[in-house]
């Protein structure tokens, strides 16, 4: 009787396994005896941004209204509406390279030019973003995407780059900043620091983005925020959001009011857990003899495999056939970037474990690749 293949570990998505807040199963359990739940404001229940502003203030320095805080479909939906605002179909806007991936794709979808900048890679990278290059290509972009702490790379950002980005923007006056900062909340060893908490009188040209998915571990919830303090422009993203998708749903907008409200100290724990499986996959890398970069951050290790003879495709390819463990390949955030994977650590810890094993056992093997049939043979 043939056997079954072993289990697949799926490294590929940072989809956080620790489990959300209490807070949420209470406030789900309250929302089972509503009778009705209704729309929500387009702009998000005012409730939720109203608690949201005076986080912002207090614990992003941002100095932010409730009506400056626009709830969304997540952070990926709050970034494509900025940018549906700020720009005109054709305009230019600047994206870390590497980078998210759905930058690229939303910008397509709204008709953008797209050009790539260079960012430093792991923590103990000495490197800085490439602010001469950022000069030459804002010359005429309308946007500059920054994501710090980054995804895929887990780095963060040093305060003590902010003054040339604030330089960046004088020297620029056409050019907005949409800050991602989905991973604020996991940063292992320094708080996070908002850009626009320092940019006094050009604060109104930062648009920033945050997220209930990774921090508190509610990916499914679909909850992200916007503050987008510049004339006027909350209340046009709020249309556009309106426009797309009526309303974020009231259930997921409720779970995170309680959440904000009553576990402002949940991801600390969740950090723990991260930092434990960060360490635990950066030494393997290591030990089988790949370069690693120390995240940071958020929940991703960025590897150059170019050491076991495979380029970063063939690796993923490989690792998911010989190993059935799924990664991300470096060309899917950078296009010419053939030499790193980005592997998550927000799995299980007994299948990260696994996932290590298995890539330990390969690297004593000498990294062989996995065979594929040509596609005339599979085609037959």
């Amino acid at each position: 009787m043939p056997t079954s293949p072993p289990p697949t570990v799926d490294l590929g998505l940072g989809d956080p396994a620790h489990p959300m807040p209490p807070a949420v199963s209470a406030a789900l359990r309250q929302l089972a005896d509503r009778p009705s739940l209704g729309y929500a404001p387009p702009g998000g229940l005012p409730a939720l941004r109203r608690t949201l502003a005076e986080k912002l203030t207090t614990v992003n320095a941002l100095d932010a209204t409730a009506r400056q805080v626009v709830v969304t479909n997540g952070a990926s939906q709050g970034i494509a509406a900025a940018l549906a605002e700020l720009c005109r179909p054709g305009d230019r806007v600047l994206v870390p390279e590497p980078g998210y991936p759905a930058y690229r794709a939303v910008c397509r979808s709204l008709g953008l030019t797209v050009t790539g900048y260079g960012v430093p890679a792991g923590e103990d990278c000495a490197d800085q973003p490439d602010w001469e290059a950022l000069a030459r290509s804002a010359a005429d972009a309308t946007v500059l995407l920054w994501n710090f702490p980054s995804n895929p790379t887990g780095r963060t950002a040093d305060p003590s780059w902010y003054p040339q980005l604030y330089t960046l923007l004088r020297e620029h006056p056409g050019l907005s900043v949409v800050s991602d900062e989905v991973y604020e909340d996991l940063c292992f060893d320094t708080a996070h620091v908002s850009p626009a908490s320092g940019a006094g009188d050009l604060a109104a040209r930062f648009v920033s983005v945050f997220s209930f998915s990774k921090g508190y571990a509610m990916t499914g919830m679909r909850v992200g925020y916007v503050h987008a303090p510049g004339q006027d422009l909350a209340a046009r993203i709020a249309s556009r959001h309106y426009a797309w998708s009526m309303s974020t749903p009231t259930v997921s907008q409720v779970c995170a009011l309680a959440v904000v409200r009553g576990a402002r100290d949940y991801p600390a724990g969740h950090r723990a857990a991260l930092l434990r499986g960060r360490d635990r996959l950066v030494a393997c890398l290591r030990a089988s003899g790949l370069s690693v970069g120390t995240p940071g951050a958020g929940c991703f290790v960025w590897a150059d495999v170019s050491a076991s003879g495979l380029d970063a495709e063939a690796w993923s390819r490989s690792a998911a056939v010989r190993l059935r463990v799924l990664t991300a390949p470096g060309t899917e955030f950078a296009p010419n970037d053939r030499r790193h994977v980005r592997l998550s650590f927000a799995v299980e810890p007994t299948e990260l474990d696994v996932a290590v094993e298995r890539v330990c056992g390969w690297a004593a093997d000498g990294w062989q690749p996995a065979v594929f049939a040509r596609s005339a043979e599979v085609a037959g």
